[in-house]
């Protein structure tokens, strides 16, 4: 199977950043190779023989051998290069393959007094270097000690270990990205009959503010959450209209931007985000184009506003308060003071969260979030009284009422206006 290349695995600009402070700090030579040996990145000291002799094929496998070796070993090994230096080369993984491997030296590790110069030079010339060449200088070989080569190596596994952790995380939120996106194609073809069909046109406004509140508090997991819905939503309200939707969306990116300055983000920082919005207005985009673009604008949107704001105790409690809800919404006796003594807070501090940080109230909260989850109950077919109960309403007759307040259509014709099984349901109107 094919590789995917080096750099679309690890950040290059931050490995050069890196590279350069290992080498301030060490002295010594690093360098960046695939798994056939080629390089791809490297800082050394003038002079280093392994700059002038890189593209040989004998230093090449020496590179691929060893490094198979370290990538064996799960760690750090050192081995004599073809020129009779040392290397210590450290194994690069994506998972558990091995896609590179990182190399420090070449070293010498013996005094000057042992170290035999014609020999050497003989080693060089057979592969491949000019040793008359004004930039071989052998003077430039740094000399170490075996517990100092240990101690590289040591830290390059460091090196290693921090590009792992962040390739790790890279890919955690590529596989979220990718559910969410999966999980949009497969109900694509629902939502384009229910389009069709009309079943309402009513912008998802509350869903909105929700989402926009959940990036200003830089709740990732929430706000991904709300995402799938709200694109679900606007593509109902757009009638499949694509100007629109791109126009919605625009719109909602504008908000997070304002929400990242509010909680203290430099307009600086948004600039690359912003220009990534405008690729939402491109003509050639389809709907599942504009999903993804957006999610992945909403990740960068809460990256930057986690960055920013830190850890709040505001934050804290009303990330508690949202995740409680979400777990007792069923409850027809969930009142604020009952949450707030569950969360140990007051009830005018907790409705002021909510206020502030969700501009919305407490009950409108839970009220949202039992009628999303009496959309899912419905389009499972169960009837409106069956889901009335289940989502915290007493009064199925309220309960209708209610919900054709936030959706625009009773529950009845909500649920028959999807191709879902069915079972009898009561005379609404």
């Amino acid at each position: 199977m094919k590789q995917t290349p080096l750099n679309r695995l690890l950040n290059f600009e931050e490995l050069q950043k890196l590279f350069d402070i290992y080498h301030k700090a060490t002295g010594v030579s690093v360098a960046l190779y695939d798994t056939e040996g080629t390089e791809h990145l490297a800082v050394r000291n003038s002079g280093c023989v392994c700059g002038l002799v890189k593209d040989s094929p004998l230093c090449r496998e020496k590179i691929v051998s060893s490094g198979k070796k370290s990538a064996e070993l799960k760690k750090a090994y050192i081995y004599e290069t073809a020129c009779g230096l040392v290397l210590c080369i450290t194994p690069v993984f994506a998972g558990d393959a091995a896609v590179g491997y990182i190399t420090t030296g070449p070293v010498c590790l013996w005094g000057q007094e042992d170290f035999f110069e014609e020999e050497f030079l003989n080693r060089c010339r057979t592969v491949g270097i000019d040793v008359e060449n004004e930039a071989f200088r052998i003077s430039e070989i740094k000399e170490v000690a075996c517990e100092t080569m240990t101690g590289l190596a040591d830290m390059l596994m460091l090196m290693v270990e921090h590009m792992s952790e962040k390739d790790r995380q890279y890919r955690a939120e590529s596989a979220e990205r990718e559910r969410v996106y999966a999980e949009l194609q497969r109900d694509f073809a629902t939502l384009e009959r229910t389009v069709e069909q009309g079943t309402y046109h009513k912008y998802p406004a509350e869903l909105e503010k929700e989402l926009i509140a959940f990036v200003r508090l830089g709740d990732k997991k929430a706000a991904r959450s709300v995402i799938n819905t709200l694109l679900a939503e606007i593509l109902l309200y757009a009638g499949g209209d694509l100007n629109i939707i791109k126009a919605k969306l625009y719109e909602l990116m504008a908000f997070f931007s304002r929400t990242a300055v509010e909680v203290g983000a430099e307009i600086t920082d948004l600039a690359d985000i912003v220009k990534k919005s405008s690729g939402l207005l491109l003509d050639n985009i389809d709907y599942q184009g504009i999903c993804y673009i957006t999610i992945e604008i909403l990740d960068e949107y809460l990256d930057l506003v986690c960055q920013t704001r830190g850890g709040r105790a505001a934050h804290a409690n009303l990330a508690a308060a949202i995740a409680y809800i979400h777990n007792e919404y069923g409850n027809s006796e969930l009142t604020l003071s009952m949450l707030a003594k569950k969360i140990f807070v007051s009830s005018c501090y907790l409705s002021h969260l909510f206020s502030d940080e969700m501009g919305t109230t407490f009950i409108d909260y839970l009220t949202r979030v039992r009628i999303d989850h009496a959309k899912t109950h419905l389009l499972e077919g169960l009837s409106s009284e069956e889901t009335s109960n289940l989502v915290g309403f007493k009064d199925v007759s309220y309960f209708i009422k209610i919900f054709k307040k936030h959706v625009g259509v009773t529950p009845a014709k909500y649920r028959k206006a999807h191709p879902f099984p069915q079972k009898g349901e009561s005379n609404e109107q």
